[in-house]
């Protein structure tokens, strides 16, 4: 039998694959997500809605005209409209205490406050893209093992075949391999059937609910050291989550002066002319109405928006202290993940490839049977299968990582064009 008949190449080569005219790439990937994701496009209408609440907010108070007609109808001197009196005036009030100003603020403050958790939601949808990238990457990757999983039990069939029609060996090892087989097809076809639902899962992020694409372009092993745990901790302060906490405090502030302004006092005025219809003369008509107990009235708005604001600055607080833990936690798993990876590629698989090379050869010698060959090829493949898991929980620690600090690599994307 031909020694290259269970020859096996080591995994490290195997992830580098020929890029296909109809792959995609991750650049791709974020592109389509970021011009296309239904949920980043109903950002516009909520921008829209706050640039009219915006110049509602900015309105001064408006001017009235008012007219009034009296004494007419009566009775005795008041019959008709002999008596009556005309009058025409414009009244308004006047806003004390900022009240405008402090409208404007809180509306600012919304919109600032809309930006960040538009922001939020770019960088959740790239961690989420990227997640979804690397989790295809992995199954393609798996699906090649799997793949040379059922061409090795194929070929051991095969040859058991010879050597049972030869007398060479029982006809037992050849039912146990036909079995492996039928178990190895069956297991390939359900990673092909992973492998359509990652792409599916994937181009849903641009609302694509038919791919164009095969399989995506990347090196799943393609990872660098990462940065000390010290640079991470610098990097939190960008944590997009505490950003839009702050910006919850500081809407809540403006919230609050926007309660306390509302609760100062409005005078009302008016001023006109009124026509005396029995004598014929005319004569100004001042007014000015003044509100009672307008503070008490307001005591309760101003007690619910301080308490939010004491709320929204307590979950910021505590969000930093739970970020900062989740940071230590991530890292860590971030860094066993590499180490774990290096050991297995650079340690463990060539020693497996080289036993595993010995024992084809000695299985071809008749030295050894297809029992002790079966389970050198299982345990290599099982080994190139956990490189491929140890690769992926690699790189979605080093993307929580970067979701955490905001520092992932946006630069060749067009979140420039999309985020605000």
């Amino acid at each position: 039998m031909n020694k290259l008949l269970f020859a096996l190449p080591l995994l490290v080569g195997a992830l580098a694959w020929p890029v296909a005219a109809e792959s995609i790439s991750l650049q791709q990937a974020l592109s389509a997500s970021l011009q296309h994701n239904p949920l980043l496009g109903g950002y516009q209408f909520r921008r829209a809605a706050l640039a009219g609440e915006q110049t509602s907010a900015a309105l001064r108070p408006e001017l009235r005209l008012h007219s009034e007609l009296e004494n007419i109808a009566g009775s005795g001197d008041f019959s008709g409209v002999d008596g009556a009196e005309l009058t025409l005036s414009f009244a308004s009030i006047i806003e004390l205490g900022d009240q405008r100003d402090a409208r404007i603020q809180a509306v600012t403050a919304r919109q600032q406050h809309l930006a960040t958790e538009q922001r939020v939601a770019v960088l959740d949808l790239v961690a989420a893209v990227n997640y979804r990238f690397i989790a295809l990457l992995a199954a393609q990757e798996q699906l090649q093992v799997q793949e040379q999983a059922q061409q090795l039990a194929h070929s051991l069939v095969a040859s058991l075949n010879r050597r049972v029609e030869a007398g060479r060996a029982p006809k037992e090892e050849l039912l146990r391999a036909r079995a492996a087989e039928a178990s190895a097809n069956l297991q390939l076809g359900k990673t092909r059937q992973q492998v359509q639902l990652e792409m599916l899962k994937l181009s849903a992020y641009w609302a694509d609910s038919s791919p164009d694409f095969t399989r995506a372009s990347g090196d799943l092993l393609s990872l660098t050291n990462p940065a000390a745990l010290a640079d991470w901790q610098k990097r939190l302060a960008n944590n997009p989550d505490l950003r839009l906490l702050a910006d919850t405090t500081r809407l809540q502030a403006a919230e609050l002066r926007k309660a306390e302004a509302q609760g100062q006092m409005t005078l009302g005025w008016n001023a006109g002319v009124r026509q005396l219809q029995a004598s014929d003369e005319q004569a100004l008509v001042l007014g000015v109405n003044i509100p009672l107990a307008s503070g008490k009235r307001a005591s309760g708005a101003i007690s619910k928006a301080r308490a939010e604001q004491d709320a929204a600055a307590f979950a910021e607080d505590s969000a930093k202290i739970q970020l900062e833990a989740r940071l230590n936690q991530v890292y860590s798993e971030h860094t066993q993940a590499l180490s774990a990876l290096h050991s297995l590629r650079d340690q463990i698989l060539p020693l497996l490839q080289e036993a595993y090379s010995a024992t084809a050869a000695a299985f071809e010698q008749g030295r050894y049977s297809s029992l002790e060959l079966a389970f050198a090829q299982r345990e290599l493949l099982d080994t190139r299968a956990a490189l491929i898991a140890t690769a992926l929980r690699a790189h979605e620690t080093r993307i929580e990582l970067e979701r955490l600090t905001a520092s992932a690599p946006l630069a060749s994307t067009s979140l420039a064009e999309t985020a605000p």
